[in-house]
């Protein structure tokens, strides 16, 4: 019984909820292969359109989980079910994530066809990217209630990057444009784990 409702959920969510975010994702793949040269490029300068814009798909595909509740009948609607609000968030937040990961696994292996040097190493920094800063604005959206906070989040600390790469840490998105190392992306993973377990845990008190 408890199998078909998360099935309903999953089913629900994937037939009214995902199509915008699914499509404006693909909308930045597109625009990254429209913007960079993506044949025949060494290491640093393959993770370039990966993590300056490719990184995007995270944001289209996380900061919007919140987005049916905007409306206060909706939101009423799904907290008086007996499925708990949290699991129908983490139920989109996993969809959202596996897609974040194939588009970028997608990319990857454009690149590679277009004999760029790239590996495992360029997905896993790329995920661990889009990752993270869909988790930026997936919090934003989350405490705020405002999904709009949620994108504009996101473009702030995407334009912080520009400039803090020292201060950012092991969180500097352009890591291995910059070094040629995807070591960062352990610590972004683990930055958007924990960013998107308390915002998901204080949205769960909230009344």
């Amino acid at each position: 019984m408890q199998k078909r409702s998360y099935g309903k959920i999953l089913s629900v969510n994937l037939k009214h909820n995902f199509k915008m975010p699914i499509v404006s994702a693909l909308g930045v793949l597109i625009l990254t292969l429209l913007l960079f040269n993506t044949t025949a490029l060494q290491s640093k300068e393959a993770a370039r359109p990966i993590e300056f814009l490719l990184c995007f798909t995270g944001v289209m595909l996380l900061v919007p989980v919140f987005y049916p509740e905007q409306d206060e009948t909706i939101r009423d609607v799904i907290r008086s079910k007996k499925i708990d609000y949290t699991v129908v968030c983490i139920v989109r937040v996993l969809y959202s994530t596996a897609a974040m990961a194939a588009l970028t696994a997608f990319m990857v292996l454009i690149m590679k066809w277009g004999e760029c040097d790239v590996g495992m190493d360029h997905f896993w920094s790329g995920a661990a990217d889009a990752w993270f800063l869909g988790a930026v604005g997936f919090t934003a959206a989350g405490l705020t209630n405002n999904i709009t906070a949620g994108y504009m989040s996101t473009v702030l600390y995407y334009l912080a990057n520009y400039g803090l790469r020292n201060e950012l840490g092991p969180f500097y998105l352009f890591a291995m444009s910059y070094s040629g190392s995807s070591d960062t992306a352990g610590p972004k993973i683990l930055g958007a784990v924990i960013l998107m377990g308390v915002t998901l845990t204080l949205c769960r008190n909230r009344k």
